[in-house]
């Protein structure tokens, strides 16, 4: 496959490498350019060899990035509990379901969980952006999550709103 490509490439340049620009000047007065072989008045355009200017090589990582704390790769710039809104009254006939939706940035990193709790008493764990919490009581709730790492220990924490729940 890479020899393929290769030769595609090689074709293309070599083609390419003997393609003359031709230069006309319309009637209207508008200069046109085109790769098509004269036409009437066109002129061809000699064009200057193209300038190239070698990559310049990656350094290797240094030796304090690589020993970077693996904590710091773990930090999230912003959790919050996108909805319902704080002071949100919501409206659960007979059911008592809540839905919440997290919002975290960057996204939620491979083996972290996100505990939600209402009135301070876990209400379990999820690896969603979205749950809902079945059999709320009715009445007013404070509500805040944290993401949790594969340790248990806490790593971020949202702001604790006030949900209104009817039943």
């Amino acid at each position: 496959m890479k020899r393929l490509l290769f030769v595609f490439l090689l074709t293309v340049a070599a083609s390419s490498a003997g393609a003359e620009i031709y230069k006309r000047t319309l009637p209207n007065g508008e200069i046109e350019f085109s790769g098509r072989p004269p036409q009437e008045g066109a002129q061809p355009i000699e064009l200057r060899p193209l300038i190239t200017v070698p990559a310049l090589a990656t350094p290797a990582p240094s030796e304090a990035a690589q020993a970077e704390d693996p904590a710091e790769s773990e930090r999230y710039d912003s959790f919050a509990i996108a909805s319902p809104a704080d002071d949100a009254t919501v409206r659960a006939p007979g059911t008592g379901n809540l839905s919440l939706n997290f919002s975290i940035a960057p996204s939620l990193i491979q083996g972290h969980a996100i505990e939600t709790f209402i009135d301070g008493r876990s209400f379990g764990r999820s690896d969603a952006l979205a749950v809902t919490l079945t059999n709320v009581d009715r009445g007013t709730h404070q509500i805040h999550a944290a993401i949790i790492d594969q340790t248990g220990a806490e790593v971020a924490r949202s702001e604790t709103i006030t949900v209104h729940l009817h039943r």
